[in-house]
């Protein structure tokens, strides 16, 4: 089964969750008092002894809950889930593939929720009502009505009475309980609609699947409740800022639209959606959901984890059409390394390092199969299985369900794992997510295969389609133009990236979370350089923030693998074009080139050292694409009230991806000085008129359209947040070796072009 790379708290902000759990832990676990500062805060009441009854769905739902028995909750399934011969058509086997990428729906598992193992007597009200607080069994009510809504020959608790039941007095719990929280305590968690899109899918999707168990007057209740659920996000609106999670709540209002059929609120749910698929203040036309108000490539896997579940769910056309520009620029910020990896940049990341290729929630391959699904442009992130694997899908299936049933949480007290009549409830307390799991508790690949899928993907491999491989292994040469964003231009010999979009910039009075910074480097650069034979041999990177901390440090500023123009003043504050939020970005296309010119003001405060810049810096790039290289101008005007003694054009080499490469792929710096190659160092070399960069197979020259005095930076970057990439900067002096500290008044410019060279 796969599973995603890394645990998704690793190194990983989650700011939302983190406090969350803290503001909880303190109203929770609940000391007598707590001091501080001298004063004496409140203990919080006690929790619920019962479920809430204060409004005529609660008291109805409740109402019928009390009317089941153990008897009711008893699934009285004894034979094991069985293989059975598969369907011969190919677009049921392809869906039953599809349901093999996760491990979702667990049913069982030391990871996931005993939902079909646990003991029926801990369904009844009276084991639910305590006087230490309303329990909750051990069922996720999504992958529990997911397995026994499999429609498998072989699969015993197919539409399972007694199971249906337990998923809807799960998810009743969890719907009065939330319900009557934010009502009353809201300031325990959840009130606010990114932290919770994933309550309403715990709400609203297994309600189609336990509905015809339900009295009609119950099930208006059940509706009644998700109605006040969704009309709660309406009422917050987004909160604009983590798409992550807020993406989230549209999969959650899509599945409560379906429960409700109420075209009123199918009307407003798809406008809620629209607002953040569409609108510039969520959503980029270049293909990302603002974070932070710029673009963090990591957590963007997250929120397409979700844009493709509603592009696939629902009617949506801006919904898929969003997709598709999220996997068109993914696609173009991927670039394939020699060796079969990938890697890509990641400077403008508002919160971490990780790359689009390394992109969080990938689950195996399944997002990125499902992605498929909607948009040609993930075509190429699968491979088309075999027949033998979809003839073995189904079993496939059957056996990993087998084997969570087998397999129960680990007792606490040692000796393996619990038994079934050992397995208990727990307390009801809000998580920002109520599993291990996270709300990706079911396939929705598999829920929502659009028929035909299979056919369409087998005539793309027949076509050998270009579609089946990266933009940059394709034939095609291009220069795309991501909304001003990213220009991405690829030639036979070579592509390269450039950014001019917005990073991060979260202001004093916005009241978002407030993360150690920087939030992102952008203000025009060259993101990467690229050709087949030395893979990325330029590129930007950056060390990311987690909740509590930056590693991108102020006094590393030098080690910043940047293509910016940076320095230092006199009193040791450091300034830099890379943290130009917003540039202005101006494209055209000549007979035989395409022109990017990137203009922009240094911020006068900056990297939190207060005010920085006394005067006026402003930056002009222009890059320049033909079919064998890029050309860049790189201009920097000042007004002449600050004194620097510090000041560089950096250009990020790329060397390796430490302990994932070879150590001979590192790239080799080297520079020409009156015609001879010497190895760069840490040293000024003077009158360098290109740098030669080799990398695998192959090699790229930096050549100048003057000699320039160039040194490297004190020593190698690596990232030791989410990946090993190392970089190493090329420093190039625009004070030509003047005495310090200089006066800078008027502008230091550097030209160069980049091309690949025979070895």
């Amino acid at each position: 089964m796969s599973t995603f790379k890394r645990p998704i708290t690793q190194g990983n902000p989650m700011n939302a969750q983190k406090i969350a759990a803290c503001i909880l832990g303190l109203l929770i676990l609940g000391n007598p008092a707590v001091r501080a500062g001298g004063r004496k805060v409140p203990v919080p009441p006690p929790p619920r002894a019962t479920l809430p009854q204060e409004h005529a769905y609660q008291k109805q739902l409740r109402a019928f809950m009390a009317t089941l028995s153990e008897k009711d909750f008893t699934h009285g399934v004894k034979e094991p889930i069985t293989s059975q011969p598969t369907p011969a058509d190919a677009e049921y086997q392809y869906r039953q593939h599809l349901f093999t990428l996760m491990a979702q729906p667990l049913v069982g598992t030391k990871r996931g929720a005993p939902a079909v193992n646990a003991p029926p007597a801990l369904f009844v009200l009276s084991a639910l009502e305590r006087p230490e607080g309303v329990h909750v069994p051990p069922v996720c009510p999504e992958a529990l009505i997911a397995f026994v809504t499999w429609k498998q020959p072989g699969n015993p608790y197919y539409h399972n009475r007694a199971l249906k039941l337990r998923a809807f007095v799960t998810a009743s719990i969890h719907l009065m309980m939330l319900d009557d929280q934010l009502e009353h305590h809201p300031e325990r968690g959840g009130s606010r609609s990114d932290w919770f899109g994933s309550q309403l899918i715990l709400f609203a999707h297994p309600y189609a699947g336990f509905k015809d168990q339900l009295p009609v007057d119950v099930q208006k209740a059940y509706e009644t409740g998700l109605r006040r659920m969704g009309q709660r996000v309406f009422d917050w609106g987004p909160e604009g800022e983590e798409p992550n999670l807020e993406v989230v709540a549209t999969v959650g209002l899509w599945y409560v639209s379906q429960a409700l059929k109420d075209p009123a609120f199918t009307k407003d749910a798809e406008a809620y959606a629209r607002r953040l698929f569409t609108d510039p203040q969520h959503f980029h036309p270049a293909g990302f959901f603002l974070d932070q108000r710029g673009i963090d490539m990591g957590y963007q896997g997250m929120s397409n984890f979700f844009a493709t579940w509603a592009a696939l769910a629902s009617d949506w056309p801006f919904a898929k059409d969003a997709v598709t520009r999220c996997y068109r620029l993914r696609a173009h910020l991927c670039l394939p390394e020699p060796d079969g990896r990938y890697i890509g940049p990641t400077h403008f990341n508002s919160r971490t390092s990780s790359d689009a290729w390394g992109d969080q929630w990938e689950w195996g391959i399944a997002r990125d199969s499902f992605a498929s699904l909607v948009t040609d442009e993930a075509v190429y992130l699968n491979k088309l299985p075999t027949a033998d694997d979809l003839r073995k899908a189904p079993d496939q299936r059957a056996s990993a369900f087998r084997q969570q049933l087998a397999e129960n949480p680990v007792n606490p007290k040692g000796g393996g794992f619990l038994k079934n009549e050992q397995l208990t409830s727990h307390p009801w307390r809000w998580r920002l997510w109520q599993s291990f799991n996270f709300p990706a508790t079911v396939n929705y690949g598999y829920e929502f295969y659009p028929p035909g899928s299979h056919a369409k993907r087998l005539k793309l491999q027949d076509e050998n389609s270009p579609w089946l491989k990266s933009p940059f292994l394709r034939t095609e040469n291009f220069v795309r133009d991501f909304a001003g964003a990213f220009t991405v231009a690829k030639q036979n010999t070579y592509a390269a990236i450039v950014h001019g979009g917005p990073i991060g910039y979260p202001s004093l009075e916005d009241g978002h979370f407030k993360f150690a910074g920087p939030l992102g480097f952008g203000g025009g650069q060259l993101s990467a350089f690229w050709t087949p034979t030395t893979g990325a041999v330029i590129l930007g990177r950056r060390g990311g923030n987690s909740w509590d901390k930056s590693f991108d440090l102020v006094e590393d500023w030098r080690l910043w693998p940047l293509h910016a123009v940076s320095g230092a003043k006199y009193n040791g504050k450091v300034f830099t074009s890379a943290r130009i939020r917003q540039p202005e970005v101006i494209t055209r296309q000549d007979k035989n080139a395409s022109i990017v010119k990137i203009t922009g003001t240094l911020p006068a405060e900056q990297l939190g050292q207060g005010k920085v810049l006394e005067g006026r810096i402003q930056l002009t790039r222009t890059f320049t694409f033909d079919s064998s290289k890029v050309r860049i101008e790189t201009s920097a005007n000042s007004t002449g009230q600050d004194k620097v003694t510090e000041l560089y054009e950096t250009i990020p080499i790329f060397l390796k991806e430490a302990g994932r490469q070879a150590k001979e792929v590192a790239t080799i710096i080297e520079l020409q000085s009156k015609g001879q190659w010497a190895a760069a160092t840490t040293e000024y070399q003077d009158h360098i008129t290109a740098v030669k960069l080799t990398r695998f197979g192959g090699s790229v020259r930096i050549t100048f359209d003057r000699p320039q005095r160039i040194k490297l930076s004190p020593e190698d970057w690596t990232d030791r947040y989410l990946s090993k990439a190392q970089c190493r900067n090329l420093m190039i002096d625009l004070l030509d070796g003047a005495a310090m500290p200089v006066v800078w008044h008027g502008e230091k410019s550097v030209s160069y072009q980049i091309e690949a060279i025979s070895r």
